[in-house]
């Protein structure tokens, strides 16, 4: 970690010395496999801080940290997954040639089919107002939404550009959509199977590969090629403002994978760089960043994903072959100036 730099972002002074993040993780040697050198969202951590799922080659696997267990929950697939999500009582992994497999964590329901198009990029399950959604990004320009646990196609939604990612806020009433340009597209999805595009933003020079709410959806986050995080409050037209990687301008330094948060008030925002690299940001007030590198002095190790648990205690870095695990300083976190907790 670089101690006391001091960066200029768009909006404001951004400075290094912060220490969200306890300094030792723990390490995990699971292997994670990359199938698509930009698409690093292949860990997640949807229901306890004990248990990470992630992708290792054509499965899909959860890893207990306190029992040392790997279960396998996807086997033998037909694919190896580009995408992966895990929300609402789902798991969802997506391929490169459109494949889909799906599967309620609480049965034994398994649907496997093939959506059209092109890669899937990227995989969202959230709850809109008509019930449980699974929004697929895929190359071929479109959003295609399905329900569940029917699988039956409710609407595909045509954007200009090949679909990255997107990503639907808690409050479950706007979207987020990024793609294969420096736009950024805003949905109201407040009506029962209706996608409205309200806004479209301008991210920075290139593409966007990772978008993200903050708990209170008021602010979205998006995450580009050239090495930059750009921020949005929802009440505002203006950028609020745009945060820079450890190794930009370099490819390297592409921020790859965003995340907030997602509970209580620890307010943090991390993303991951190509390799080596994983920020955290204060998310009150985007002053203060803690730079984290994951890979050993002089060796690069790439980044397969980033998550933090559901209680925001614990965030996992996921490598090609370990998964280190940060404690969160949540007592820090829920410090105010004036010493008061909350």
């Amino acid at each position: 970690m670089t101690m006391g730099t001091i960066y200029k972002s768009q909006t404001q002074i951004i400075r290094d010395d912060c220490e969200f993040l306890k300094p030792t993780p723990r390490v995990h040697q699971q292997r994670l496999t990359i199938q698509h050198w930009q698409l690093r969202d292949l860990i997640t951590c949807p229901k306890t801080s004990e248990e990470f799922i992630y992708v290792n080659q054509n499965a899909v696997n959860a890893y207990n940290t306190r029992t040392k267990a790997t279960t396998q929950l996807m086997k033998d697939l037909t694919f190896h997954p580009t995408s992966l999500t895990a929300s609402c009582g789902y798991l969802a992994a997506g391929g490169q040639r459109s494949q889909l497999m799906v599967r309620q964590m609480n049965s034994n329901w398994f649907a496997h089919t093939s959506v059209g198009g092109s890669i899937n990029n990227a995989l969202c399950i959230s709850e809109h107002l008509g019930g449980t959604r699974l929004l697929i990004s895929n190359n071929d320009e479109t959003i295609k939404v399905y329900s569940l646990p029917g699988l039956q196609r409710l609407t595909s939604i045509q954007l200009p550009t090949a679909v990255n990612y997107c990503s639907v806020s808690p409050d479950g009433r706007k979207m987020v959509a990024v793609g294969d340009s420096n736009q950024v597209f805003l949905y109201d999805i407040s009506v029962a199977g209706g996608y409205q595009k309200i806004g479209t933003y301008t991210a920075t020079t290139e593409a966007s590969f990772s978008c993200a709410w903050n708990q209170s959806s008021e602010k979205f986050a998006v995450a580009s090629q050239d090495g930059f995080v750009s921020v949005w409050d929802i009440r505002h037209s203006e950028k609020l403002c745009k945060l820079g990687s450890k190794q930009q301008p370099q490819v390297k330094g592409a921020t790859r994978c965003v995340k907030f948060s997602s509970s209580g008030s620890i307010d943090l925002l991390l993303y991951s760089e190509h390799v080596s690299y994983v920020n955290l940001v204060d998310a009150r007030t985007f002053n203060d960043r803690q730079v984290i590198r994951v890979a050993p002095a002089g060796h690069d190790e790439h980044i397969s994903g980033i998550a933090m648990s559901p209680d925001s205690k614990v965030c996992f870095v996921g490598l090609e072959n370990s998964v280190l695990e940060f404690d969160v300083d949540t007592i820090t976190r829920r410090s105010f100036p004036s010493g008061s907790l909350i």
